[in-house]
């Protein structure tokens, strides 16, 4: 088994996998809300929030001490990448835990995404979005290959903490967020190969993932692979329509998002928008299982 920790700025989550006849098995599934990027400041994360990443790995690193495997593959994305402290953050994590960390790049982790979450496409031709704690990544592919892959930092939680006073965002919250996207997509337009034609936007990590559960918990289609686009604006209206409503759904199907939920969708939103997405499909892999086949190739070559 191979187990791969994923230190992200709203989350850090650990799963534990087999390599089944060349498919990845999920055995176990661990995360911890640990909110690293509410523990920045002036660019540096606080001691506070070492504190907090060390002591969540540890006990991961307890669970592994009565399960074998393989190898241990910790990686961190926009989380330690944009702190200007992230040579102390991961000597303090090798001092603790005796792990090395690898920092991916914005365009490593976009490239990640796809990877893992081409391995249960069903289309050919798309547009990848993983809004995340602290980026956004974004990835153009056409006939199964990639034409443009970037990352924004701008995520769902640095979103929450730079626009957002109470749990539930205002609408005029909501529309500082999407305005902030928008400036970011402008200097991004649609590559001219993909132009003209009906898009999928293929969603990857935890917000669309919530996204998805709320929408068919208050609008249905959960057996459908894909739903239209316009779903992502209709729940995001609700927080002016039915706020209740909305809250209570994102309760009971996300709990842990509920501040980062409602910055998420405004992000996804204004994706869509932006380019034109027809079709809204959730991917269950992405970048963890990206990490690990880009290291299980590299142990065959």
């Amino acid at each position: 088994m191979y187990a791969v920790i994923d230190i992200g700025s709203n989350t850090i989550r650990m799963v534990l996998y087999k390599v089944v006849n060349g498919e990845l098995r999920q055995m176990l599934n661990s995360k911890e809300p640990a909110g690293l990027v509410g523990y920045v400041e002036n660019g540096r994360l606080t001691g506070e929030g070492i504190d907090k990443l060390t002591d969540t790995l540890s006990h991961f690193k307890l669970i592994l001490e009565s399960v074998r495997v393989k190898k241990v593959l910790p990686f961190a994305t926009a989380s330690l990448r944009n702190i200007e402290n992230r040579d102390e953050a991961l000597s303090a994590v090798q001092k603790t835990c005796g792990w090395r960390v690898r920092v991916l790049s914005g365009l490593e982790e976009a490239m990640c995404d796809y990877y893992g979450a081409s391995c249960l496409f069903h289309t050919a031709d798309g547009l990848l979005c993983d809004v995340g704690g602290g980026s956004t990544e974004l990835v153009f592919f056409k006939d199964n290959k990639v034409l443009l892959a970037r990352s924004l930092p701008i995520g769902s939680l640095n979103m929450f903490t730079a626009h957002v006073r109470d749990i539930l965002p205002r609408k005029k919250e909501l529309a500082e967020i999407e305005a902030e996207m928008n400036a970011r997509l402008a200097a991004l337009p649609l590559p001219p190969e993909m132009a003209g034609k009906p898009l999928i936007l293929c969603g990857v990590g935890g917000t669309a993932r919530a996204l998805r559960k709320v929408s068919d918990k208050l609008l249905g289609g959960a057996e459908q692979e894909g739903v239209p686009c316009k779903r992502i604006t209709r729940v995001r209206r609700m927080l002016e329509t039915d706020r209740e409503v909305l809250k209570g759904a994102v309760l009971k199907c996300a709990p842990d998002r509920l501040h980062t939920f409602l910055p998420g969708t405004a992000l996804l939103e204004a994706v869509a928008r932006n380019y034109g997405c027809t079709e809204f499909r959730v991917s269950p892999y992405g970048v963890r299982e990206g990490y690990l086949m880009t290291n299980l190739e590299g142990e065959h070559d």
